[in-house]
């Protein structure tokens, strides 16, 4: 019985090995095998099951990290291209060996764009090293770090780890990175007043109902609610520049507001859709009552002295 236990083991360890060999040719990894590989431009995220779980991935966590990486992605993209998006993510590598690592490439959507996706992974590394750092935060959008804080929340409950790889840098994902985004992302001040800015994204799907607007001075971008009672005032004014009125919040350390509770808005008529001097001729025919327009003037100027 021993001798045929040997000759099982030696058996299994030729399996192995030849099976190892077999997996080198094809240039699939091993859990042994897996490290961080992303350089070039890509980003690499690398996630790592419960040990109850043998170090494997619920589907269901799996998909909400992938949806919050995608996330993120398209945010830092947008970012670097005046709200729109430039690049789409392919995917290089994937290896479901435990860590689950995949690699992700930009690509421009179109041809005959410029490539901008070194841009997004430049963009990464500045956000990482100031969350991993006691940088500030308050400049950063907020909406880009509660994706961040979405992928750190799940550490230590229902992944053993989650990490960033991109050109030789990486930030590892911990309770402490969801802690600290946790606070950044807390409002501070609340204040009514209004902002104007250019309408260019607006979601509604299942009661969404928020847009962002792009101001021309102050925060680059601001998040902002609206109720349904608005919902029309809102689609319209798609592509337009616009005011609104509300209640701003605001971050600790913030000059700008980040997000509008919206209580009501106007579209700003562009320059070009203003009447001109010869249009406006007549227009109030009884603004002066009785009295002549010299009268009224005349009357008005000497109020004046």
């Amino acid at each position: 019985c021993a001798s045929a236990a040997a000759w099982a083991r030696r058996g299994c360890s030729r399996w192995r090995e030849a099976g190892g060999r077999i997996l080198r040719r094809l240039k699939i990894e091993t859990p042994s095998r897996v490290r961080p590989m992303a350089r070039d431009d890509r980003i690499e995220l690398i996630l790592e099951g419960m040990p109850e779980d043998e170090g494997r991935l619920k589907l269901s966590t799996f998909m909400s990290q992938l949806q919050r990486f995608g996330s993120t992605l398209t945010k830092l993209d947008r970012e670097n291209n005046d709200g729109k998006s430039n690049n789409i993510f392919q995917i290089a590598e994937l290896s479901y060996n435990s860590p689950l690592r995949i690699v992700l490439e930009p690509k421009a959507i179109s041809p005959h764009l410029a490539a901008t996706g070194h841009l997004v992974v430049e963009r990464l590394r500045f956000v990482g090293e100031a969350i991993a750092s006691d940088g500030d935060l308050s400049g950063l959008d907020a909406e880009l770090l509660e994706d961040i804080k979405s992928l750190a929340t799940p550490v230590g409950k229902t992944i053993k780890s989650a990490r960033l790889v991109f050109n030789g840098s990486a930030v590892d994902l911990t309770p402490r990175v969801a802690h600290r985004l946790e606070i950044a992302l807390a409002v501070q001040d609340e204040c009514d007043g209004s902002l104007d800015g250019d309408l260019d994204q607006i979601n509604v799907h299942e009661g969404a109902n928020t847009f962002h607007i792009y101001p021309r001075v102050g925060p680059r971008r601001v998040t902002c609610h609206f109720p349904a009672r608005l919902f029309d005032d809102a689609v319209a004014a798609v592509g337009r520049r616009i005011e609104v009125f509300g209640t701003l919040r605001y971050r600790s350390r913030s000059p700008f507001p980040h997000q509008i509770a919206v209580n009501d808005l106007d579209v700003i008529n562009r320059d070009d859709n203003l009447p001109d001097w010869e249009e406006l001729l007549g227009r109030a025919p009884d603004a002066t009552g009785d009295k002549t327009s010299e009268a009224f003037v005349r009357e008005i100027r000497d109020g004046w002295e």
